[in-house]
C-alpha cells in the first residue's frame, strides 16, 4: 500500500470518528499495510457502528482504549496473508494454549474473504468452529 492511501485511510477514519462525536479519537499507521485507530473503551460499541464502512479488525482493549486495525482496499485481487497474534478462550482449547498468546497465518482472499473475517479463520483452525470467532481476541498483527 502506498502511505497516500494510508494517510486517506487515517483522514476517513478520524472524519467517521469525529462525525460520531469521539473529540479522542487517535488514528496512527502501523505500517505499510494498516492503520490502528483507537478510542475509550466504554464507548467501542459506537465506534463499532461508526468505523462499519470500513474494513476493520477489533483488537484487544490496551489501556482503556478499544483498538481497530483498518485496511485500504487492495489494488489486485491476488490473495495474501497476515500473521496474527491472538489469545483463544472457552470450551475445548486444548490446556497448553490457555492463557497464551498464539500466532497463525491466515490466507486472504479478495473478494472472498477481508481482514474483518480474521477471527473465524482462526476459530475454524483452532476449533473446527469457525462459528466460535466471539472466542478469538486478535491481540496485534505482525
Amino acid at each position: 500500500m502506498t502511505v497516500t492511501t494510508l494517510d486517506v485511510l487515517r483522514e476517513t477514519a478520524l472524519n467517521s470518528l469525529t462525525t460520531a462525536g469521539f473529540t479522542d479519537a487517535t488514528a496512527t499507521r502501523q505500517n505499510t499495510t494498516a492503520v490502528i485507530a483507537t478510542v475509550p473503551a466504554a464507548r467501542a460499541a459506537w465506534a463499532d457502528f461508526a468505523l462499519a464502512s470500513h474494513t476493520v479488525l477489533r483488537l484487544a482493549d490496551k489501556a482503556g482504549r478499544a483498538r481497530y486495525a483498518l485496511f485500504p482496499v487492495r489494488d489486485d485481487g491476488a490473495p495474501y496473508t497476515r500473521t496474527v497474534h491472538f489469545r483463544a478462550s472457552g470450551p475445548g482449547l486444548a490446556p497448553q494454549t490457555a492463557g497464551q498468546e498464539l500466532c497463525h497465518t491466515v490466507q486472504i482472499v479478495p473478494g472472498f474473504t477481508t481482514e474483518a473475517d480474521i477471527p473465524k479463520a482462526l476459530a475454524a483452525a483452532l476449533f473446527t468452529d469457525s462459528g466460535r470467532a466471539d472466542d478469538i481476541t486478535v491481540t496485534r498483527l505482525a
